[in-house]
């Protein structure tokens, strides 16, 4: 089968080619209740661009030469002798993570935060190939006419935005300020699922035209190039921020908006790269809240799914040909995808 291979970290994402658009073995027939599912559309993350840049991103990784791809959609192939509930030909997406299901956090539903937890493209080989066998507890059957290219971007970017989302659920009032950063790839749905799912008025930051852009097509309305254009919020006193997502996180983005929060606002951070400072006197002193949040559930997906097969959530995408993989790397790690950048083997 094809695949798009990294050989090499690149640091400073200098090469022209970070990936190689390569032969490889196809993987073995599935036994027991495994699923071989024909990928039709992978998703490209800024993870992607941390693994080829070798960065630390607090969990262990695979040994080079690996295939990335951990957002995988597509179309099952062949299953085991075990596998109940799919069949040949069924589409499916699948949640990023591979467990067996026995340890306490798979059982409390925590599947994210199981010690074995197989997670493909990022310890094991992933999406940018055509061909990859999953467990049958990680996968979603979909619709005859779901479009793969919308729901495989919700395997990391719409499950890591519903999980943030669900942090402040309960935590906004109505008329209360939240503050959005980054509408890319995860935030445009961030975005969108807090307009459905709490009362507060949305601010999204981003210095792109084009996200912001995207944030006015997801109804997002008060959009800013930048943080230092709220500092205006601090003067509402029955108010001020309430709650801020960043989806961004890197360099000084985290220390101002902090300083944007009101007494017992809520900072969730997403994005990763950045420090956060704040001395304890002033976290107690305004109770503040700091919150990280990773990516969500088996049962979150399915929900987002939903949302997005009944057109209430929706995945903007670019498209691009697997063999075309650098292309797709090269214009996320400079700003040119607006949405998510999916990847279709031919």
């Amino acid at each position: 089968m094809k695949a798009a291979v990294l050989h090499r970290y690149d640091p400073e994402l200098r090469n022209k080619e970070l990936v190689i658009y390569q032969d490889t073995p196809d993987p073995d027939p599935p036994t027991g209740e495994e699923v071989l599912v024909h990928i039709r559309a992978a998703g490209v993350c800024r993870t992607d661009l941390h693994m080829i840049t070798g960065r630390d991103l607090g969990m262990p990784l695979a040994s080079l030469p690996h295939i990335l791809g951990h957002e995988n959609a597509g179309i099952v192939k062949a299953i085991g002798d075990d596998v109940q509930g799919f069949e040949v030909g069924d589409k499916v997406l699948c949640y990023p993570f591979q467990s067996n299901g026995g340890s306490l956090a798979e059982r409390y539903g925590i599947d994210s935060q199981a010690n074995q937890r197989i997670t493909p493209g990022i310890n094991a080989s992933g999406g940018f190939c055509e061909f990859l066998k999953f467990p049958q507890r990680s996968l979603i059957k979909v619709g005859r006419d779901a479009n793969l290219n919308e729901l495989a971007p919700l395997g990391d970017a719409g499950l890591t935005a519903y999980g943030a989302v669900r942090k402040l659920m309960g935590h906004i009032r109505p008329q209360d300020n939240i503050v959005v950063i980054g509408i890319g790839g995860v935030g445009h749905l961030g975005a969108q699922l807090l307009s459905r799912l709490t009362p507060g008025k949305i601010f999204a930051v981003d210095p792109r035209e084009s996200a912001r852009d995207l944030a006015n097509k997801a109804g997002i309305k008060n959009c800013f190039e930048s943080l230092e254009e709220l500092e205006f919020l601090k003067e509402d006193a029955d108010s001020g921020v309430r709650a801020i997502i960043d989806f961004f996180g890197e360099d000084r983005i985290p220390n101002q908006a902090l300083r944007l929060l009101a007494n017992q606002g809520r900072y969730v951070a997403v994005g990763t790269g950045g420090e956060v400072r704040l001395s304890t006197a002033e976290l107690v002193a305004k109770e503040i809240s700091i919150v990280g949040s990773f990516v969500g559930t088996f049962t979150d997906l399915v929900e987002i799914t939903n949302l997005t097969e009944r057109g209430e959530l929706v995945s903007e995408v670019m498209t691009y040909s697997l063999a075309d993989a650098n292309r797709a790397l090269q214009d996320l790690a400079q700003g040119k995808v607006t949405g998510r950048a999916v990847l279709i083997p031919e």
